[in-house]
């Protein structure tokens, strides 16, 4: 079945000249919060997803250099779910970039450059679910994509200071190169993003009952919570925070709203602090997510596209 297919079912008339065009980059079988934010930019009309890269976590295993293929198949799993055939998808790296210069290989590179070429007249947006690695290999490979896209990235520590955090430890090293480079940023970071908590109740209403992809959002977080051994207080049992899924607030909200600030990029210390850099570009570093908004979005287009 074709994405347009399943969208028809919302039975929306859209402007569909305002549209995005989205490539995202996720780690999706880190945790269980990157498939929702995956299914919510593609049940989202006005994005446009011109294809998802999968993306490694290889700081959860070091060395193995097996996690981006077990992102590869949870991207299988995900797409049969969601019934959508022609949204292509990519093997990221597997592995952390080696320096900031770094000029790595992979299909998932490969199409960020391709497409950041492509003439079209809609902006393109990278929506980074986890490390850089495949966006800075991408701008390293190929320096003038950088006035052609926008990536906004969900990680990093709060300002001004900075500290230790996931997405970020992933490569850090390709977040040095993501901020100098020439690529507008939208940063997310752990303060903002970490607002995006739910139940476990809450998703059992509201999101199990929507066909095979509520089924599956909601039972890979049920699995998680009994095989997983979390190192620190982030869920309780009955809680999740959908930390990625911040990616489709930020580009669904209105122009109008500064729920963010601007900042000169700092440069990312090895233990994950910022240190001021005079010579930084303005990137912009978002304060708060309206969840709200994101939430009850998804909730609708999930019950619409697939039944309750």
């Amino acid at each position: 079945m074709k994405r347009s297919d399943v969208l028809k079912r919302m039975q929306m008339k859209l402007p569909m000249y305002k549209q995005l065009r989205v490539i995202i980059s996720s780690d999706v079988k880190n945790e269980a919060d990157d498939q929702f934010a995956i299914i919510h930019q593609l049940i989202t009309p006005m994005f446009d997803v011109r294809g998802i890269v999968a993306a490694h976590y290889e700081s959860k295993d070091p060395g193995s250099h097996t996690t981006m293929e077990k992102s590869y198949q949870e991207l299988e799993k995900l797409m049969s779910a969601v019934e959508m055939e022609d949204v292509p998808i990519f093997r990221g790296a597997d592995a952390p970039l080696r320096d900031e210069k770094d000029t790595a290989e992979s299909d998932g590179i490969r199409f960020i450059i391709e497409e950041a070429l492509r003439e079209d007249p809609r902006p393109l947006y990278i929506t980074a679910q986890g490390a850089l690695t495949d966006v800075a290999a991408a701008l390293n490979q190929c320096p003038q994509i950088a006035g052609r896209m926008t990536v906004v990235w969900i990680g990093g520590g709060a300002y001004p200071q900075g500290g230790r955090e996931f997405n970020l430890k992933q490569d850090i090293m390709a977040a040095r190169a993501v901020f100098a480079s020439q690529a507008a940023l939208w940063q997310i970071p752990s303060l903002a993003y970490s607002a995006v908590e739910v139940t476990m109740a809450e998703l059992a209403y509201k999101v199990r009952p929507c066909g095979a992809p509520g089924r599956y959002l909601y039972d890979e977080i049920e699995e998680y919570n009994f095989e997983s051994d979390e190192p620190y207080e982030l869920r309780k049992g009955e809680n999740w925070c959908l930390g990625d899924s911040p990616v489709a607030a930020v580009l669904l909200q209105c122009g109008w709203r500064k729920n963010y600030h601007w900042e000169k990029a700092p440069y990312i210390e090895a233990d994950m602090t910022y240190s001021p850099d005079p010579a930084g570009k303005e990137i912009r570093v978002y304060d708060y997510i309206d969840v709200r908004m994101l939430m009850e979005d998804f909730y609708a287009k999930l019950a619409m596209c697939y039944g309750r």
